[in-house]
Parts: structure tokens; C-alpha cells; sequence
């Protein structure tokens, strides 16, 4: 579908707070803004145009808010043109319904204006599709932070449910679920205050022995020659050392370290042992130190490369089968099976001392609720500490989006839900964090369990951003805190390794300028 926004009331800037809403409900859509006065590209009510051939499908959005001169109101109405099919939705809302919408507490950064435009759209887009998001109008990637910032702001918590619910339109499932998660995260969110020094740590390697289907991070493919592994750990750990060395300049200290990826465990035994060394020996850390790996396909595992993590100090690991059933490991290209799964971790298991994790994806083409409850089956016999349950998002860069696979928002998506749920909390285990992507399917959102007492720190730090983030490696990112307002800034390093190994010094020194800012 193209869409074209207009509007006599809004400015261009304005319409363009609706364009992620749009998108979510739209998630292929083509959306343009236009103006009203612009006679030379409008485009008539009656959708005629001279492209209708080339477009399977037309709409043509109109929404204006009056606000804040009275008297108070919402108009709009939503054209689409398929094929010789027309159909017209509209919706108004009264200056009485806007009153009792902006009684209630609200703590975004957009004006109210932009927020009565959302709200605008969401009744639009709801009439015409027959689906409401589970999220409202939200459509940022960390929906526990508005509950955080208005249980700072000193609201009781009725107000705090008047404001999900009226405002943000979050369905009361997903509202109690957030309200759950932002309740696990306040003791460890209070602490993080406490210790403005103390700091996260993420290294990224970014090479696989293959690349999913799904997959649109930068991951290198070591096929051909170990070669480029081999340069990129020696710039790595150059970055490391002078990393270290600032850290402890500017008094900060590593609460948590977390190996990511790409496949870290592609490393050999003995870089492996390298690598722990040079940063244990390197960069600053607390003696309860969570240090994380993420050891996401089996084939890259064994017991002499498990025993070598554990002894290296490495506590939490996360194994990552993302589904259960061979024919979709296939589909998306893992070169692993169940079985392989299933040995690796009950190797992991015989090792003591470590929490380990298990990521799912639901929505991966071709399986429905019962494919995820068979995996949800199997993983509950395995009795993980920690369970990620991904909804797929399908994003540019992944083969997925180049070979035109499309979400399904169909209820079925939010059944594997409703499964993954019940079977989290028959298994002991509760949610502890949650965070949303664009393209995602369903509108859903992706959500961290955890048995009391064994949630990641790091994963809690960087989603609420209450914690500095020191990123190293090609792809990482950094997060410098301020510690007054909790206000942040990010740096990034190129994605592609070579271009990392030329520019990390520039980084470096941008974070450690802004920590002496900030800090």
C-alpha cells in the first residue's frame, strides 16, 4: 500500500510523528506526506492518480487536531482505493473526549498536539484494519520507561494504570505485564543509581559460522579463511587495553561484561582463553562480576570449549536454539540440529557455577502455535534459568526482507504468546524485562524471563539506559550516562570490521570526552 498524510492543521513535522504508527500497522507500506496547499502533488479524495497501476493499493489519510484553540477536536478520515474497490473509514473526537484524555498524567517528549495526532490515527488505522495494537500508540523499543519516568515523576499508581490505559491505549494485558516487569527491575534500577561508577561492558565479535535468514546485524562469514578473525582480535584487543586504561583514569568500574556477537564461541580454545585473559586483566571490574556469553549456536560448542568459558570466570551463558523443530532450523539456515542442541546443553548442564539462558523466536516462517508449544515442551524439560522469547522482526539486511517474506498480524502471532507466557511461569519463572524492535511481528514485543533471583543485570541496564554502557568492538555501541537527569549519549562504532580497526581511537575518544562532560 502507498500512503499519502495530509492535514490542514498539522506541519510536515508534526505528520511525521505518525509515520512509526503508520508503519506499524502498515509494516509495508509506502508512507508520504503532502501538502494541502500544494496543488502541483495532491492527490484528489477520489484517488485518481496517474500511478494507480503500478500501486495494488491507494490510501489517503486526512487528520486535523484542533488544539490547543478551542473548541478542542479530532477529524480525520482514511481513503484507500484497491483495485476498483473504495472504501472511506472516519472517526471525531469531541473536545469533552480530549479533555478526559489529557487529564491524565503523560511523560513523553513529543508535544500534546503529536499525541492527540496518534491518537488520531490509532482510531483510524483500528477502524480500517479490524486490529487494535496491543501497544497503542506506542512504538518505541522501551515501553517500561514510561512507567519508570511517571513513578519518578511522584504519581500514585492509579494514575500510573489511567496513564497506560488512556493515554498510551496499552491493552490491560500488556499494561499488567509491564507494571510486572518494571516491579522485578526497580531493586536492581535502584542500585545502579547508587553506583553512578560502576558500568557495562559489551565486546562484539562479529563473525558466525553462518547467517540466519532473519539475521540484519553485521556478522562475517569465516568460510573461506580464519584470516579476518585473526586481525580483527588484535585491534580488539588494542581497544581493550586503552579501554582499560581509561576506565580506570575516569574511575569507572565493569558491574557486568557480556561477549556478544555475531558467535563468539566461533573462537578457537586457545582464543578464547586470550581474549578472557586480556580483559579480565584489562578492563576494571567488580569481584561479583556477571559476565556473560553468548554462545548462541551449538555447533560452535564443546565440552573442552564449555570447561574453558567456566574456568575463564564466565557465570551466565546463553544457548540459543530458536526453535525446536529441524525443518525450520534448516529453513533459516542455523547449522545445527535439536539433537545438537540438546547435547550441548546437557554438557553445559554438568558444569556448575553458571546461569544458563535459552533464546526462542516465535512468528519464524512456517510454524504456528502448536510448533511453538512442542519447542516450549522440550525447553521446559531442559529447565533453563533464563528463557528470551523473541517475536521476529524482519528488518533490511536480513535475506528474509530481500526474498519479501511479510509479517503475519494475524491473532495467531499473539496466541504463540499467550503460550510462551503460561509456559514461562509453569517453569518457574518470571518476566524481568521487555523491549520492542521496529518491523516486529505482530506489534508484540520481545520479553525476558527469569527465576527469582537469577535475572541479568546487563540486559536490565541497558534496556532502562540507567547505566553507562561501554561498547567495544566493529557494530558495538556506547551509552555515557548524565548522571543528573539520566539523560543520555551514544556513540558507535562502524559495523564493518576493517573500518573499525581504522576508527576505534575516534570513539574512544568521544566516550571518554563525554563520561568528563556527564559524569
Amino acid at each position: 500500500m502507498n500512503i499519502i498524510l495530509k492535514s490542514n492543521t498539522l506541519s510536515r513535522s508534526e505528520l511525521e510523528a505518525g509515520l512509526s504508527l503508520s508503519r506499524a500497522f502498515f509494516p509495508e507500506a509506502q508512507v508520504e506526506f503532502e501538502e494541502e496547499d500544494n496543488h502541483q502533488s495532491t492527490v484528489s479524495t477520489n484517488l485518481s492518480r496517474e500511478n494507480d497501476a503500478v500501486n495494488d493499493e491507494l490510501g489517503i489519510l486526512h487528520i486535523d487536531i484542533h488544539y490547543p484553540d478551542a473548541p478542542w477536536r479530532i477529524e480525520g478520515y482514511f481513503n484507500c482505493k484497491t483495485g476498483s474497490n473504495f472504501t472511506e473509514v472516519s472517526i471525531t473526537l469531541n473536545e469533552e473526549q480530549i479533555k478526559f484524555l489529557l487529564s491524565h498524567p503523560y511523560v513523553g517528549k513529543e508535544g500534546k498536539r503529536k499525541l492527540l495526532l496518534k491518537r488520531g490515527l490509532l482510531a483510524l488505522f483500528s477502524q480500517r484494519t479490524g486490529h487494535t495494537p496491543p501497544w497503542g500508540i506506542l512504538t518505541g523499543i522501551r515501553p517500561s520507561k514510561i512507567l519508570h519516568r511517571l513513578k519518578e515523576a511522584g504519581y500514585p499508581l492509579e494514575d500510573r494504570e489511567g496513564s497506560l490505559r488512556e493515554v498510551y491505549a496499552i491493552r490491560e494485558d500488556k499494561a499488567q505485564l509491564l507494571q510486572e516487569v518494571v516491579s522485578i527491575q526497580q531493586p536492581f534500577l535502584e542500585t545502579m543509581k547508587n553506583h553512578p561508577m560502576d558500568v557495562a561492558v559489551y565486546i562484539g565479535i562479529p563473525f558466525c559460522p553462518s547467517r540466519c535468514s532473519y539475521c540484519s546485524f553485521p556478522a562475517y562469514s569465516l568460510k573461506q579463511s580464519r584470516e579476518p578473525l585473526e586481525h580483527y582480535l588484535q585491534g580488539l584487543g588494542e581497544e581493550i587495553r586503552a579501554t582499560g586504561e581509561w576506565m580506570r583514569t575516569a574511575g569507572l568500574t565493569a558491574d557486568s561484561l557480556y561477549l556478544g556477537g555475531g558467535t563468539p564461541t566461533i573462537l578457537t580454545i586457545a582464543e578464547i582463553r586470550r581474549l578472557i585473559a586480556l580483559m579480565m586483566t584489562h578492563i576494571p571490574h567488580k569481584e561479583a562480576l556477571e559476565f556473560t556469553v553468548e554462545a548462541g549456536r551449538p555447533d560452535t560448542l564443546s565440552q573442552e570449549k564449555l570447561l574453558a568459558l567456566r574456568a575463564s570466570g564466565v557465570n551466565r551463558l546463553s544457548i540459543n536454539p530458536q526453535t525446536m523443530h529441524n525443518r525450520t532450523l534448516q529453513r533459516i539456515g542455523r547449522a545445527h540440529t535439536v539433537e545438537d542442541i540438546l547435547k550441548v546443553y546437557g554438557l553445559a548442564r554438568e558444569i556448575p557455577g553458571w546461569i544458563i539462558n535459552m533464546d526462542l523466536i516465535i512468528g519464524l516462517p512456517g510454524e504456528g502455535v502448536r510448533d511453538i508449544q512442542e519447542t516450549l515442551e522440550q525447553i521446559k524439560a531442559l529447565e533453563p534459568d533464563n528463557l528470551t522469547v523473541h517475536a521476529l522482526a524482519i528488518k533490511r539486511g536480513s535475506k528474509e526482507h530481500e526474498q519479501g517474506l511479510t509479517q503475519n498480524l494475524g491473532r495467531e502471532l499473539e496466541a504463540m504468546q499467550e503460550v510462551v507466557m503460561a509456559a514461562a511461569r509453569s517453569m518457574g519463572a518470571q518476566p524481568y524485562y521487555l523491549y520492542r524492535q521496529k518491523q516486529i511481528a505482530g506489534n508484540l514485543e520481545n520479553i525476558g524471563f527469569a527465576k527469582p533471583g537469577l535475572e541479568c543485570r546487563y540486559n536490565i541496564g541497558i534496556m532502562e539506559e540507567y547505566q553507562a554502557v561501554i561498547g567495544l568492538g566493529a557494530g558495538a555501541s556506547s551509552k555515557i550516562v548524565n548522571l543528573a537527569d539520566f539523560s543520555l549519549v551514544s556513540f558507535h562504532h562502524p559495523a564493518n570490521w576493517q573500518v573499525y580497526l581504522e576508527r576505534w581511537g575516534e570513539t574512544q575518544r568521544k566516550r571518554a570526552e563525554a563520561q568528563k562532560i556527564l559524569g
